[in-house]
């Protein structure tokens, strides 16, 4: 099917929680934009049930490692059925709300749950667009919505961000300290942080940060004793801006994103919360742990 890159198509699923200007504004001039509350508790309840129970997700984890060695989880997919995870990247308060940053349809990238336990180690400096150039996307039209499934605080290794960075254009992405993760090359991170503001991304169970493909965004260990830090991401591409590099790609090709509307999660329309067949299978490094960046293919925040 060919992209299209008007907003006509699902016309009859629409949001109800639609981006105001000074959001989307305020999106392109800082390269990020918090949302609060855009999911009620009850919503998101159901996964922070299955987390409490079941913390590697039916086996799907992924353990990642830092430039350091530190360690946190993902679990990854692409594929959209059914369950509450591959239903929440369709809804249609994110992807109407990605559509208006971009200004053109979008489809689903990939998505994924990244927890970090107390005591777990952080994410490397690093820009999304970093290895989705490296996928074969031309331009840096992807965005990301972080959905918080717990607090999210400095003290448990709240998502960082610096302010304006989408501006500095894509970054060559150098090896860390021979463990495999990879970023900006550091003295240049290091004059970037010294002129950029850095922000904590504190959020509460339910909000959203939406943010932009070239935005430089990390994270640090979880300090706290007894909260681990859960969240989502659900990421999309521009329509138009599909890889032109084919191999290893299906997971990546454009395929039409149906919507699913606001009170899909409230009306329980969804077969389960999860199962074995959402997600990726997890991978590991020679030494039993990931690499943040083992496989460039995908990245993990």
């Amino acid at each position: 099917m060919t992209p299209n890159n008007q907003l006509a198509r699902d016309s009859e699923v629409m949001t109800t929680y639609p981006l105001s200007l000074e959001q989307i504004k305020k999106y392109h001039e800082e390269g990020f934009v918090i949302v609060p509350r855009m999911f009620e508790l009850s919503e998101i309840r159901p996964i922070q049930e299955i987390l409490d129970v079941d913390p590697a997700l039916g086996g799907s984890r992924t353990i990642c490692t830092n430039r350091d060695g530190g360690n946190f989880q993902v679990s990854l997919w692409t594929e959209l059925g059914n369950t509450l995870v591959g239903s929440i990247p369709r809804m249609a308060r994110i992807v109407d709300a990605v559509e208006a940053l971009i200004s053109r349809e979008c489809y689903h990238w990939h998505s994924k749950i990244l927890s970090k336990h107390p005591g777990e180690g952080g994410v490397d400096w690093h820009q999304g667009y970093g290895s989705w150039y490296e996928n074969g996307c031309l331009f840096p039209d992807l965005v990301t919505c972080t959905i918080a499934l717990s607090a999210n605080d400095r003290e448990n290794g709240c998502l960082e961000v610096l302010r304006k960075s989408h501006l500095l254009g894509r970054l060559t992405r150098v090896g860390l300290n021979g463990m495999g993760s990879a970023g900006p090359e550091p003295q240049r991170l290091e004059k970037i942080m010294e002129r950029l503001e850095l922000v904590y991304c504190e959020m509460e169970p339910g909000d959203a940060l939406f943010f932009h493909a070239n935005t430089l965004h990390g994270s640090a260990g979880n300090q706290s004793k007894d909260r681990p830090r859960h969240l989502m991401h659900c990421t999309y591409n521009a329509a138009d801006n599909a890889p032109f590099i084919l191999e290893n790609q299906e997971h990546h090709r454009y395929k039409k994103l149906t919507k699913v509307p606001d009170d899909f999660i409230k009306k329980a329309c969804y077969s389960e919360v999860f199962n074995e067949k959402d997600f990726h299978p997890p991978e590991t490094a020679e030494n039993g742990r990931r690499n943040i960046f083992f496989n460039r293919r995908e990245d993990y925040q």
